[in-house]
């Protein structure tokens, strides 16, 4: 174990981060405890954001951001942040308790975050991953704002903004931040909005079971209003939380300064106190002493939204999957009943009729220069008595045969092709194939008409799938064509340097082969069975369990047999 980074000596191992670990230390000549972060990761972009929340987040000096004290890199060449050492304990889990905080307090709470994004803004940096776990209440009741790793200066352009990637926790991430457009001040308001949101409700705006269906409802739908889920809030600071959480910034408060403003005004209409409850101190620094661990890395809550260019949640919104989606096969009317039963009573009548009258009325009405007679529908006519005429020569002993009568030709009927509906749709934005051509995207029920028959949807999100479901058309009919995708997350598989082309598998399945970058793969949450192959090394395997919408890192250490 590490016993010095630098000239801090290290007392004990507080918590272990997606890309490195956090120390509690002290330095040695002012006498003072400190935290000590680590970034251990070799990839190129996690070592930048590294330095980067050193410069940003070094150059802030305000009450309500973390204090950088110094930066450096190890004998091995690890960097290292030196920073104050935080009690108390991180909002999000005062949130996840449900703790019942007085509303005097809470508003309190998102005052001190504006007055500290305030400052960062006009240092010219933007936050971009305002959430609940970046701020730490201490046992005093004083409000601190951490991580800047991801922050981004508003003055110079940095690589990550260039390349169009956005990092942030789904459910706060701002709809510009989406789509991979321009930061500003206001996309740290909207992920504040989401934030009071929760603080207020103890439930978040944007919900939904895949990362992607969170994104959707970000891009496109807007939020239950917070007074839907307490009805005792008050109606401005309702207000508040919306005019934040507004998809168009332009909507949006101009300022952490303007939000603060109102906030203020609400604050002085509540009673109760603005001090919040003790609780007894764990000694915790900025990183929670029990993350989630995976081995021995901790699940980073970050995720990556596609570069500015291509597919991404932008593209969320639904259209029609077929140029039928929204119309039914027209069935093709059949005659009415009582018009059929009436013609057939006409067609009767005019055969008594002509049996009656003789070969003469036969040649009448059926010979080659006859009229055609169209007889009105209506009751069968009464026969007719008819007078043969008086002979005029000798007798004919053979009379003419009286002709067959026709019947009418029957009117065709037009044929239609058998088609039906099938109603597509998923617990999770999917794109969707249909016996191999590809449909479109679906999430909400949308239509595609098909040919009677047997059919087979494919389903794929975010990587993984496909999920396969058979179903039937009938003619005429609608039937519903779902996907229910299970809870994912993400595994990014990495191995030791002369292990690179090892085979990867998950739960039994070939998934890639390894790299110097970690093989990165979105699987279902829960135990998943993790192995690495490479002739020449010994197999090795490790279970990891993953969480939902979360990252778990895996090492596997293949050695010479």
């Amino acid at each position: 174990m590490l016993t010095k980074v630098g000239k801090y000596e290290i007392i004990e191992k507080i918590g272990v981060g997606g890309f490195g670990t956090v120390y509690r230390g002290r330095d040695p000549y002012i006498k003072r405890t400190v935290a000590i972060k680590t970034c251990q990761s070799e990839e190129d972009e996690i070592r930048k954001r590294f330095f980067r929340e050193a410069e940003f987040a070094g150059n802030l000096h305000h009450p309500n951001i973390t204090t950088i004290y110094d930066f450096g890199l190890t004998d091995d060449g690890v960097p290292y942040i030196v920073q104050e050492f935080l009690s108390g304990e991180d909002l999000d889990r005062k949130i996840k308790r449900k703790d019942d905080l007085p509303l005097a307090w809470r508003v309190k709470v998102l005052i001190d975050i504006c007055e500290g994004l305030q400052y960062a803004h006009a240092s010219g940096i933007v936050h971009r991953d305002v959430k609940p776990s970046n701020v730490r209440i201490l046992e005093d009741g004083t409000v601190k704002i951490m991580d800047f790793g991801i922050a981004k200066s508003m003055i110079s352009e940095s690589t990550l903004t260039q390349t169009g990637i956005t990092l942030g926790t789904a459910s706060y991430l701002a709809p510009e931040q989406i789509r991979g457009e321009q930061v500003d001040a206001r996309t740290d308001i909207f992920s504040l909005g989401v934030l009071a949101y929760e603080l207020l409700t103890h439930t978040r705006p944007f919900t939904g079971d895949h990362i992607s269906t969170v994104l959707y409802k970000i891009m496109n739908e807007p939020p239950p209003s917070p007074g839907e889920a307490d009805p005792s809030l008050p109606p401005e600071l309702v207000r508040i939380v919306e005019r934040a959480l507004q998809k168009d910034r332009a909507n949006r408060f101009s300022s952490c300064a303007e939000m603060q403003a109102s906030l203020k005004a609400v604050l002085e209409t509540l009673s109760g106190p603005v001090t919040p409850p003790v609780r007894p101190s764990r000694g915790e620094a900025e990183v929670s002493p029990a993350p989630r661990t995976i081995g021995s890395a901790r699940i980073d809550e970050r995720v990556f939204v596609s570069p500015a260019g291509t597919s991404t949640a932008a593209d969320l919104p639904l259209r029609p999957v077929s140029a039928e989606a929204g119309t039914s096969p027209t069935p093709v009317s059949a005659p009415h009943p009582e018009a059929a039963g009436g013609a057939l009573k006409v067609f009767l009548g005019a055969l008594a009729v002509l049996i009656v009258v003789g070969g003469g009325a036969g040649w009448l009405f059926f010979g080659p220069g006859a009229k055609k007679v169209v007889l009105p529908p209506g009751p069968a006519p009464e026969p007719v008595a008819t007078v043969a005429p008086a002979p005029t020569g000798p007798a004919d002993p053979t009379p003419a045969p009286t002709p067959a009568p026709t019947a009418p030709p029957a009117t065709p009927v037009p044929t239609v092709p058998a088609t039906g509906v099938a109603v597509v749709s998923a617990n999770v934005y999917a794109q969707v194939s249909i016996d191999g051509v590809p449909k479109g995207g679906a999430l909400k029920p949308t239509k595609v008409t098909l040919p009677a028959g047997k059919h087979v949807a494919s389903f794929e999100s975010g990587g993984f799938g496909p999920i396969k479901v058979p179903f039937e058309v009938r003619p005429g009919e609608s039937i519903p064509v779902r996907a229910d995708f299970p809870p994912l997350g993400q595994v990014w598989i990495s191995v030791n340097p002369d292990a690179v082309g090892a085979e990867i598998l998950v739960d039994g399945v070939v998934v890639g082969r390894a790299g110097n970058a970690p093989l990165k793969k979105t699987v279902a949450a829960g135990s998943r069975l993790v192995e690495a192959r490479l002739p020449g090394l010994d197999p090795v395997s490790e279970t990891v369990e993953v969480i939902e919408q979360e990252k778990a890192d895996v090492l596997l250490t293949l050695k010479v047999r």
